[in-house]
């Protein structure tokens, strides 16, 4: 008899260790959900690109407005911008490595001109997310700017 009980609490620990571990990867922890607002900054990104408004795509970059990030946003609206870009698709994959980053696969129609497919990276920091636009220049770039 003491077998068959041990036997049971053994299966009844099991089976309750089993159904824990899948609750906890398949549900997900409101605490553990990336900050809200990244589809937002998503859309900044594309209105920016529509408008070929190199201040608006430094200010959804978070980056600064100097003479070397200027250059690079006009680069980027001179390639991209003012095509009336649709955002059609734009699922976002979460990561957090200390700050949360997030990783758009954007897909736009486009009114003119070639639809816009690519990967846009997305960086939360300073309680708000922004895209990453460029690498920033080392600091012997800046100090010949």
């Amino acid at each position: 008899m003491s077998r068959q009980r041990i036997l049971v609490a053994t299966i009844a620990l099991l089976l309750t260790a089993g159904c824990g571990s899948a609750d906890a990867g398949g549900a997900s922890d409101d605490s553990d959900s990336p900050p809200s607002g990244a589809p937002d900054a998503v859309k900044r990104y594309v209105e920016a690109l529509n408008d070929r408004d190199v201040k608006a795509l430094l200010e959804v970059g978070d980056a600064p407005n100097k003479s070397w990030s200027r250059k690079q946003a006009d680069k980027i609206i001179q390639s991209k911008g003012g095509k009336g870009l649709t955002i059609t698709k734009a699922p976002i994959k979460y990561d957090q490595m200390g700050d949360y980053m997030g990783r758009v696969a954007l897909t736009a129609s486009a009114s003119e001109g070639r639809p816009l497919r690519e990967t846009v990276d997305l960086v939360y920091e300073k309680n708000h997310w922004h895209v990453v636009l460029f690498e920033w220049p080392s600091n012997k770039e800046t100090s010949k700017s």
